[in-house]
This record gives structure tokens, sequence and C-alpha cells, in this order.
């Protein structure tokens, strides 16, 4: 516990007053005036110890706490001034005032869209074509084998008519490839046209005329089609070409003749390729005899008429009456009283 400072000074007044030599234990010397020191005795309540410990003093686990505290202040102050100090603007670029990033931007990218418009404008301009509807094929219902060995003999269908028949549908459906024949993918025939407009890699949109191909291939007369030739052609030219059916297509084009001229569309027309026919001759014919004999498969797809089995090819059925000699004709509905149905017939050529 400790004791107030003036208690204390209390304890060590006698000490120091024998300390002094004019002093004397129970008296003092004659002719010495008598100094009285008048103190003042303030009697304090004892408290706690915590209580009684000065207000600056902390207890120990505040003080240990507050160490590493104040060993950090010098480290986050060099963090803090780590950090650069920002440069405050300048009166002139603050007064100058800014141009619209539109504007800036516009001005930067002028001669890139000098540059890239042309590129714009030529694929905006280049036709694409694109497969709409594959080229019509006939379905073969029956089949049957023409042998070059069974020809012209007795009782047999392999005759060189049906022969000379079946190699001119041949013509039709085949292309000549160098040493060969190759299957063509739609129907051949003979294409009379008149350019109108170059779309590029030897593609024209021609007005074109052509005839009928079996049930493949109706006739048309003046029809905007596709076509594909093997040399280049100036528009307004006309000509004659052999040509496969490719099919229907769409072309997205800017049309450059009349009545659309100007106007970018899209139409759907039949597109032909030119190709090499086969010619209708004894030589082509030989040839062609010759592929069979080496092992070449070939087919053809026609169209028959061949007699109905519900009416024997009479065209009617017969029902007997009661009471009468002759029997009732009824006309046959499955050939419609024409004895003869048309049905297709792939024909396979074998040796």
């Amino acid at each position: 516990m400790r004791l107030p400072i003036s208690l204390l000074l209390l304890a060590a007044l006698p000490f120091a007053h024998a300390a002094d030599p004019d002093n004397t234990l129970f008296g003092k010397k004659a002719g010495t005036t008598e100094k009285v020191i008048v103190t003042k005795v303030v009697e304090v309540e004892k408290a706690p110890a915590d209580k009684m410990a000065p207000a600056t003093d902390k207890p120990a686990m505040e003080k240990e706490m507050e160490a590493p505290k104040e060993g950090m202040k010098p480290k986050m102050e060099m963090a803090e001034g780590d950090k650069p100090a920002t440069k405050p603007k300048m009166a002139d670029e603050a007064e100058v005032p800014k141009k619209p990033m539109a504007e800036t931007e516009a001005k930067k990218g002028d001669p890139e869209m000098k540059k890239d418009d042309p590129e714009k404008a030529k694929e905006e301009e280049e036709p694409t074509i694109s497969p709409f509807r594959p080229a019509k094929t006939l379905t073969a219902v029956e089949k049957r084998t023409f042998k070059i060995a069974n020809l012209n003999r007795p009782l047999a269908f392999e005759t060189t008519r049906e022969l000379q028949r079946l190699f001119t549908v041949l013509a039709t459906q085949y292309v000549t490839d160098g040493k060969t024949f190759a299957k063509a993918p739609g129907p051949v025939t003979a294409v009379s046209y008149t350019i109108l407009q170059d779309l590029g890699e030897q593609r024209y949109v021609a007005k074109a005329s052509w005839p009928t191909v079996g049930e493949a291939l109706p006739a048309s007369t003046n029809a905007w089609a596709i076509l594909v030739l093997d040399e280049e052609v100036k528009v307004g030219a006309t000509g004659r070409m052999t040509g496969t059916h490719a099919g229907t297509v769409a072309l997205d084009f800017t049309a450059k003749f009349s009545p659309i001229d100007g106007k970018t569309l899209t139409i759907r027309r039949e597109a032909f390729v030119e190709c090499k026919p086969i010619e209708e001759s004894n030589a082509s014919l030989a040839k062609f005899i010759e592929l069979v004999a080496q092992g070449g498969e070939f087919s053809v797809t026609t169209t028959e008429r061949v007699g109905c089995k519900t009416c024997n090819s009479l065209g009617y059925t017969r029902e007997p009456q009661k009471g009468k000699l002759e029997d009732k004709r009824i006309p046959c509905t499955n050939c419609e009283g024409t004895g003869k149905l048309s049905t297709t017939t792939e024909t396979k050529f074998a040796p």
C-alpha cells in the first residue's frame, strides 16, 4: 500500500532537525528564534490498488495490445507513403474542352472505313447459289436384266431393237467421261439460251428453253435458268448446249437485267451444268457393249407400258349371268379399260 507524500514528509522531519548542528534534541539554543513549519495533513481514504493507480496507467493486457499497434504505425505510415501522389490537374488541361468520343473514333476510323467499304460492297454484290430441290429421279417399281449373250434369241426380249431403244434412254441418263460413261445427277437434255447476267466463275442467268425428258423433267420455254458453262460468254450471247439437270437452286443476287434491274432478291430456278453427251451412233453402241462385256455396271430407268394382270390385258372382266350364254363385260378399273399399265422399270445390263 502506498502512503501519501505528506505523511512521508512528516516522518522524515525529526531526522532533518537532528542532522542540523544548531538543533538539540530537547531544546534550542539561547538567542535563537524558533521556526515553525506548519503542514496540513489531508486524510485520504484507502482505495484498492487498481483505483489508486494513476489514470494514465493502463492494465498490462492493454499495454501488451498497444505495443504491436504502436509498432505497426510506422509500417502503415510507410505503406501510405508508398502510394504515388496524384498530380493536380493543370489549369490548361482543365480548360481544354474534351471532344466527344464518337467524333474522335470516327476520325480515327475514317481511313479504315474507306478501305473496308469496297470490300464490303464486293461481298454484298457477290451472288450466292444454294441447292433448293434435287433433280427428280424415277423410282423403279420393277427390275429386270438385259443379257447381251441372249441377244436375238427366240422368245427373249433381248432384241436389237430393244437394245437400241434402251441405249437412247441411256444417252439421257449418262454422260461421257473420257474412256467410260458416268451416271449424271439428273436428266441430260439440249438447252437453248440467251445470257442475261454474268454471275462470275462461268455461271450465268439466262433465258432458256428445253424439251421434255420423260417424267423427270417437263419442258419449258423462255424461262429463267442458271447455267454453268465450260467457256466464258458475254452478256446477250445466244447458243445451245447439252447439259445435265442439277435440280432447283436458290440464287441470291442483285439483278442487272430488266424488269428487275437494280433489285436485290432471291429467285429459285432450274440449274443446268454443261456436259459432253453420249452420241447416238453405232460406234458409241459398240463401245457400250464392250464396256458391259468388261464388267461395267450400267442401268437405265424407263417408264414401260405393261399388261394389266387384273384383266389379263383385255381391259375388262367377265361376270356370268343366269339364263344367258354370254358373260357380262365389266370395264377394268385398274387399267381404266386400256389393258395396259404404266410402270417404272429398272433395266440392268449384263454380259
